[in-house]
């Protein structure tokens, strides 16, 4: 298996950043790509890769702040993909306003992501599932082969995303979670927007919000 994923947090909002890599193509796709972009490219550059696509989880701008940056030093031009219920949210800067806080507003997906597509890189795939409730394009990037899941802000280590930002809903969430994520093997790690790994077992058996 040549697939390898790294990741970076940045400091503002200890953004997870993920870069999904082929070693022997030396293709890549960024998903996330938060503050700090700087961080992200000097790993680009230091192993000769070809980023092919960035993928966002959804539309809030802590997700995409450092995507605008990333064009500009990025050649060819990488495709830019996002579920198209978060078009309106990413158009609008992300909800940045509502937080004070600058950003460049990228210019509109090359790709609209769907549930139950499937991303090729190398001989690795990525499984997009479609998972609403913190916002309605969230999508989780699901990579068997690795056993692990980008979830971006749908469920934390012993927590849930955040639903009371404008097209979150809770119970949306709650139902996400358990047929998207509780669906996947126990041993699956998830990579969250935010804060520590953890793992599909852990969460069906710690996280407060599935406690009966």
């Amino acid at each position: 298996m040549s697939l390898k994923i790294d990741t970076f947090t940045s400091s503002m909002m200890s953004n997870n950043v993920v870069i999904l890599h082929d070693d022997e193509t030396r293709r890549a796709i960024i998903m996330d790509p938060s503050f700090e972009p700087e961080q992200v490219l000097t790993f680009i550059n230091n192993n000769s890769l070809s980023v092919e696509m960035i993928l966002c989880t959804h539309g809030h701008f802590d997700h995409f702040a450092g995507l605008a940056y990333l064009l500009t030093k990025l050649h060819p031009k990488p495709k830019i993909g996002l579920h198209e219920s978060d078009l309106a949210l990413w158009r609008a800067g992300g909800g940045a306003v509502h937080f004070r806080i600058p950003i460049a507003v990228p210019e509109d997906p090359d790709i609209f992501l769907t549930a139950n597509q499937t991303i090729h890189l190398g001989d690795g795939k990525i499984q997009i599932r479609h998972t609403p409730g913190h916002s309605p394009g969230s999508v989780v990037f699901y990579m068997e082969s690795l056993h692990t899941a980008v979830v971006g802000d749908l469920i934390f280590h012993q927590g849930v995303g955040r639903t009371d930002l404008p097209g979150g809903s809770f119970e949306v969430l709650k139902n996400s979670i358990i047929t998207q994520i509780f669906s996947l093997p126990p041993q699956t790690v998830l990579i969250p927007g935010h804060g520590p790994f953890t793992t599909v077992e852990s969460e069906m058996q710690l996280n407060p919000y599935f406690q009966k």
